[in-house]
C-alpha cells in the first residue's frame, strides 16, 4: 500500500519536471515515460496487495461505462487505423495519446480510487500544488531571462517552463488554479499559490488559456454561490489589479507606443520553431481554420472510427485544403488538428468523440449532483476540480492535450470520488 500511495505522489511530482537535454524531444516523451513506469509500479504493487489478500480490490465507479466505451473506442480505432502501431504507440517523438498512454491513465484511474482515501488524496493535491508552484516560479523567472540564451524561442516573450509550450503550461495552470482559490479561506499561503500561477499564466500569453481560466472562474464562483462573499472579493480584486498592470502589454495601441521604450535593452529576437499555432503568431487564427477543415474532411472519410488513434498526421495529407498552401506554414507537418475534439473525430471517428464528451459531461454532471447534495463549504474541492475540468475543455477546444495534464484529465475524476466518499 505503501509502494502505491509513494508512487502516485512521486508521479504528480515529478512529471511536470521531467525533462532531459539528451533526446530529439526533451519534454513530452520523458514524461510519458516516467507515466508508463509508474503504471508498471503502482500496478504491480496494486497486484501484489490482491494477491496477499487473496480478493479482488477493485472499486466500481460512478465513471466505469464512460471510460470503458472510451476505452472500446480507442481499441476499435486501433484495429481499424490505417497504421496500427503509430496507433498503439502514439505518433513518433511524443509517443503520446496512443492506445498505450490511454491504458495506461485508465490503470492509474481504477489504481488511485481502489486504494487511496481522501488523506491520501489531499496529500496527493500537495504534492500536485508545490510541483505547480515550481514550474510557475521558473516560469515567472523566464520571463525575467533567467534561461534566454538556452532555447531557439524567446522564452522571455511566452513562458513555457518544464512543459515546452506555451500553451501547454497554460493549459496545466488553468487546470491547477481553481484548487487553492477553493482553500483560499483556509490560508493565506493559498492567494500566493492564485498569485504565481495567474501571474505565469499572463506571461505565457496564450488566449486559449486566458479564455479557459476566465470561464472556469466564471463556473467556480456560479457554482458556490458567490461565497464566502469576502474571498471571493478579495480574489476578483487582486486579478483585475494584475491583469490590469501586466494586461497594457496585450493592447495593440498600448504596446506600439511603449515598444520603443524599451528598445535599448530587448534582446535580439531568435527564430522560433514550431508551428505558428504552437507559438502563436499572427495568422494563427486563419491557420487553425484551415486545419480544423481538413479535419472534417478526414472524418468524412472515416465517419465510425476515424483514420486511426494519432494518425493525423498521416491522413491530413489527404484530405489537406488547397488553401493551405497559401499560408506561411504550406510546407510544415501537422500531427495534430490543434483542437482536441476535431483530433478525437477525425482519429477516432464520431464513437471516439462521443465518448470522450460523454466522460467529461458525465463527470460534470455526477460532480453537480455531489456539490448539491452537500453544503458550499464542504464541496469547494470538488467545485474547484469541475471549474479545471471545464477551463481545460476551453483550452484543449484550441489545442490538444499533453502528459500533464491528461493525468489530470483521468485523475481529477479520482481525486473527487475519493474525497466525496468520506465528506
Amino acid at each position: 500500500n505503501r509502494i502505491i500511495e509513494y508512487s502516485f505522489y512521486a508521479l504528480f511530482f515529478l512529471v511536470p519536471l521531467i525533462l532531459t537535454p539528451w533526446n530529439y524531444e526533451l519534454f513530452e516523451f520523458n514524461k510519458m515515460l516516467f507515466v508508463y513506469l509508474g503504471t508498471v509500479i503502482i500496478t504491480a504493487a496494486w497486484a501484489i496487495r490482491m494477491i496477499l489478500n487473496r480478493k479482488l480490490i477493485l472499486r466500481r465507479t460512478p465513471f466505469d461505462i464512460p471510460i470503458l466505451l472510451f476505452l472500446l473506442s480507442q481499441i476499435l480505432s486501433t484495429i481499424f487505423s490505417i497504421d496500427p502501431r503509430t496507433s498503439l504507440l502514439g505518433y513518433y517523438s511524443r509517443f503520446h495519446g496512443g492506445l498505450l498512454s490511454t491504458t495506461a491513465y485508465i490503470l492509474l484511474y481504477y489504481a488511485f480510487v481502489s486504494n487511496m482515501d481522501k488523506k491520501k488524496t489531499l496529500n496527493t493535491v500537495h504534492c500536485l500544488l508545490t510541483t505547480a508552484v515550481l514550474v510557475a516560479a521558473y516560469g515567472i523567472l523566464e520571463h525575467f531571462g533567467i534561461d534566454k540564451n538556452l532555447w531557439v524561442q524567446d522564452v522571455q516573450n511566452r513562458v513555457f517552463s518544464t512543459l515546452g509550450q506555451p500553451n501547454w503550461l497554460a493549459a496545466y495552470l488553468v487546470t491547477l488554479i481553481f484548487i487553492p482559490i477553493s482553500f483560499a479561506r483556509r490560508r493565506l499561503a493559498n492567494y500566493a499559490l492564485v498569485a504565481i500561477f495567474y501571474l505565469t499564466l499572463l506571461y505565457t500569453k496564450s488566449r486559449s488559456g486566458i479564455l479557459g481560466f476566465a470561464l472556469g472562474y466564471l463556473v467556480f464562483w456560479s457554482i458556490s454561490k458567490f461565497r464566502p462573499l469576502k474571498t471571493f472579493l478579495l480574489v476578483s480584486c487582486f486579478l483585475l489589479l494584475v491583469s490590469f498592470l501586466d494586461g497594457l502589454r496585450w493592447i495593440p495601441q498600448v504596446a506600439k507606443y511603449t515598444s520603443g521604450v524599451k528598445s535599448s535593452n530587448t534582446p535580439e529576437v531568435r527564430s522560433v520553431t514550431g508551428t505558428q499555432l504552437e507559438t502563436g503568431g499572427s495568422e494563427s487564427g486563419d491557420i487553425r481554420k484551415i486545419v480544423w477543415k481538413g479535419a472534417i474532411r478526414i472524418w468524412r472519410r472515416y465517419p465510425l472510427f476515424g483514420s486511426g488513434v494519432e494518425t493525423f498526421a498521416y491522413s491530413y495529407y489527404n484530405f489537406r485544403p488547397a488553401e493551405h498552401n497559401l499560408v506561411s506554414e504550406w510546407d510544415f507537418l501537422y500531427n495534430k488538428a490543434h483542437n482536441e475534439y476535431l483530433n478525437f473525430l477525425a482519429t477516432t471517428g464520431i464513437f471516439g468523440l462521443g465518448t470522450y464528451l460523454l466522460l467529461q459531461i458525465w463527470f460534470v454532471i455526477w460532480s453537480l449532483k455531489i456539490v448539491n447534495s452537500l453544503k458550499i463549504e464542504n464541496c469547494k474541492f470538488i467545485i474547484a476540480l469541475i471549474s479545471g475540468y471545464i477551463g481545460l475543455s476551453v483550452s484543449n477546444f484550441f489545442g490538444f492535450s499533453t502528459v500533464p495534464v491528461a493525468l489530470l484529465f483521468f485523475l481529477f475524476p479520482a481525486f473527487a470520488l475519493t474525497y466525496e466518499t468520506q465528506t
